[in-house]
């Protein structure tokens, strides 16, 4: 691979001057720009980015950090993310807390070890403690997915109440009353505000919450069928069920495969996040839909915003991504 040494030669001038070619960082006579142009060109020369971003303090490179790649809905997430931030010719690094605050810890310390320009966040449950140093440093920082309202930091977030409060009253639409609920962990914010979406909709309907209807599962699917399990097992008259994350879904209907429970004939149900498995499953799901893709770009946009700003005094924004409901066939009795 041809060197910054080469073109110099190539070219006639010094390294220096090809730096600033480059670099634009001082004035280089036309007759030596176009000198060093034609050398770049005829030795297909590229500049390596990290040298140059850490020549001037920087590396060039962005890190997200989300709780589990495997959750459909990160994916599109970081789609997202680096659409933009190749648009800004930075480079992504991705990390993986598996929720675990300790392990959130230690990865925000290693990437900051690393000298990345900026961090785009979905928190944990305790990822406040986590993220303010980071913000005390003055560092670039966004959160995603996770609305944290004691923090003065840039979040992108969807309207997770108003999505509960949607697929609860469509269920309450067709005719349910006695509606489950399988949540992932509840301190998350995001998991949070779709149970008060879905107390709220039983109580503008004068339907009693029953606590005993509401069943938190780990992080994976296994755990989601479990609940699923005990939640039909202490309440039979159970005929609809609410799943707030694509996982939860798909342990939702692993437990009605193990049953052969008919959905939505037997038990209705109403999922969260909109896979693209929902449409084609067979009954398709009715299921809230975020934008992912929206929020992992727009967050990288003020990320990027911050980070050109470099230090000055901006005040944080918060913005929330409207949810629609996408109704199908897992909610329906056709007549």
């Amino acid at each position: 691979m041809a060197t910054m040494k080469d073109v110099a030669k190539l070219a006639d001038v010094s390294v220096t001057t090809v730096s600033h070619v480059i670099n634009g960082t001082r004035y280089v006579s036309p007759e030596l720009t176009n000198r060093v142009n034609r050398a770049i060109e005829e030795l297909d020369y590229h500049p390596d980015p990290l040298a140059q971003g850490l020549s001037k303090g920087k590396s060039q490179t962005i890190a997200l950090v989300v709780s589990d790649i495997v959750n459909p809905f990160f994916p599109q997430v970081a789609r997202g993310v680096e659409d933009c931030v190749r648009e800004h010719k930075f480079s992504l690094i991705l990390s993986n807390t598996d929720e675990n605050p300790a392990q959130e810890s230690q990865n925000l310390s290693l990437l900051k070890s690393k000298r990345v320009d900026g961090f785009i966040i979905s928190p944990t449950g305790e990822g406040k403690n986590n993220i303010e140093p980071l913000l005390e440093e003055g560092l670039p920082v966004v959160c995603i997915d996770r609305k944290l309202s004691e923090l003065k930091v840039d979040q992108v977030y969807s309207n997770n109440r108003e999505g509960g409060y949607k697929a609860t009253q469509h269920l309450i639409d067709q005719g349910h009353k006695n509606i489950g609920i399988i949540l992932e962990l509840t301190d998350i914010t995001s998991f949070a505000h779709r149970l008060e979406g879905y107390k709220e909709a039983l109580r503008d309907n004068g339907i009693e919450i029953k606590e005993g209807y509401i069943r938190k599962a780990g992080l994976e699917v296994e755990g989601a069928s479990a609940s699923t399990k005990s939640l039909l097992e202490d309440h039979p008259e159970v005929t609809a069920i609410f799943s707030t994350n694509d996982l939860m879904t798909e342990g939702v209907l692993s437990y009605f495969k193990q049953k052969n429970v008919k959905c939505p004939e037997e038990i209705a149900l109403v999922g969260f996040d909109d896979p693209e498995w929902a449409a084609s499953f067979n009954p398709s799901i009715t299921s809230v839909a975020q934008q992912p893709y929206e929020m992992g770009y727009q967050a990288a946009q003020l990320l990027f915003e911050q980070i050109e700003k470099n230090g000055e005094e901006r005040h944080p924004r918060k913005i929330e991504l409207d949810s629609n409901l996408k109704i199908r066939e897992s909610s329906t009795i056709a007549n």
